[in-house]
């Protein structure tokens, strides 16, 4: 998912040992999340802040990988330490929910999340028709392009649809003399989500959920839907791209574009220097005028099982409360710091400068227009992303039509659904 994020053994949740029980004196409260220690330092100088103001309060953080998350939360839960605060992946969070991990936030809560968050992040956050935390990181995609090579070829604007994008990574592409692609395009990535997160960007560009709201039936079958996949299918039949070219590639100049995800200003910006702004572009979602995106979040909930989850709760609040007059929240901080886009509005209302740059913005647009559209969260969507993305890849490679691998990943994925 994240390249930032870094292995952890799970044993660190079990060893952080069993919360403290509630008392008037004193409660820690363990916080359990994906990030580096480094990339927590603004949060965790709020905790150490927010103990001071709160005496008798402990927040300790654990980093737990995100690959590792469900797996650690199980073995944890087993041995009576499950933290009290999860940092929850949304994809995850109908398995989350299906085995009574979560609790519902209470009614304050939801009441700040309806003033104060984007309404189409606070349902990345529902399961069952309940909300069962706080946005914090929100992910969402666009097209990234090389300006740079997109001049090279040409190409004066980016790709407004589909069949564009195959027009204009024809003319960006080259091979060596053995035919192999040495600049790609347009690229994938190696991770299951490059391959679903896009697929459902551009389903939804079509009036396409990839599941239907009967949470039974899929729409992959969908002449739109394979025409997405024959397209991406023919990138790899033309050589536009390859399966050794990937998104990471942008950095040195061999990627003309991809869809990606906000969150990867940061690793380009670090990878590209002071290139960085004439090198990259954002633009919406190639699907056409109605075009729409996939949004994805992290949000910040409370384990069921917690004896604090009043002070848990207290807490969580106050990490996204404003820290003064016109200034982000303490999670605000966090996220701008790290590159991240915030779906709180008063974060993004104080990060004017942050969110205001070329990379940033046109995702903040359409965030805040409402094209910004989430997925009805499921306890199979693991299952799910994991068949989808071998059938597309069988399409990729040519083993399989744009039609037949979709055929067998509705047949696939309709019986996970139909699991008890």
């Amino acid at each position: 998912m994240k390249q930032r994020i870094a292995t952890l053994a799970m044993a660190s949740l079990l060893s952080a040992g069993a919360a403290l029980p509630v008392s008037a004196q004193s409660v820690t409260l363990r916080y359990a999340a994906h990030y580096t220690d480094e990339e927590m330092v603004p949060l965790t100088a709020c905790f150490r802040d927010y103990e001071k103001q709160n005496p008798g309060t402990t927040v300790q953080y654990q980093q737990v990988a995100l690959a590792d998350f469900l797996p650690a939360l199980q073995t944890s839960r087993l041995a009576g330490t499950l933290p009290d605060i999860l940092n929850v992946y949304s994809n995850l969070g109908g398995e989350l929910v299906a085995n009574n991990v979560l609790a519902e936030p209470p009614a304050d809560v939801l009441d700040m999340l309806k003033e104060r968050f984007e309404p189409t992040t606070v349902e990345a956050s529902r399961v069952d028709g309940k909300i069962w935390g706080i946005p914090a990181e929100v992910s969402l995609y666009m097209l990234v392009y090389n300006k740079k090579l997109f001049s090279q070829a040409g190409i004066t604007t980016p790709p407004t649809d589909w069949n564009g994008v195959l027009e204009a990574a024809a003319k960006i592409a080259k091979q060596d003399e053995l035919g192999r692609v040495t600049t790609a395009g347009y690229a994938f990535g190696p991770t299951v989500a490059n391959a679903t997160h896009p697929l459902r960007a551009l389903m939804f560009s079509q009036g396409l959920q990839l599941v239907d709201p009967d949470a039974t039936t899929t729409n992959l079958t969908d002449p739109r839907a394979v025409a997405i996949v024959d397209g991406e299918a023919k990138l790899f039949a033309d050589k536009s791209t390859s399966p050794a070219n990937k998104w990471q590639d942008f950095a040195s100049g061999q990627v003309g574009m991809f869809i990606g995800a906000n969150w990867l200003k940061k690793d380009l910006r670090d990878g590209l220097g002071d290139a960085f702004a004439d090198t990259v572009g954002v633009a919406p979602i190639p699907g056409g005028a109605d075009w729409k995106t996939y949004q994805y979040a992290f949000y910040q909930s409370v384990a069921a099982e917690s004896p604090n989850g009043e002070a848990a709760w207290k807490l969580l609040r106050w990490l996204n409360e404003p820290r003064g007059e016109g200034k982000r929240s303490c999670v605000g901080d966090m996220l701008v710091r790290l590159g991240s886009l915030s779906a709180n509005k008063g974060d993004i209302a104080a990060s004017t400068a942050e969110y205001s740059d070329p990379f940033t913005k046109p995702y903040v647009d359409a965030l805040a227009s409402g094209r910004a559209v989430t997925t009805t969260n499921l306890r199979q969507t693991t299952a799910i992303d994991q068949v989808l993305r071998t059938e597309i890849e069988e399409a990729w490679l040519g083993r399989k039509t744009g039609a037949d691998a979709m055929s067998a990943a509705d047949a696939r994925i309709s019986a996970i659904l139909a699991e008890p």
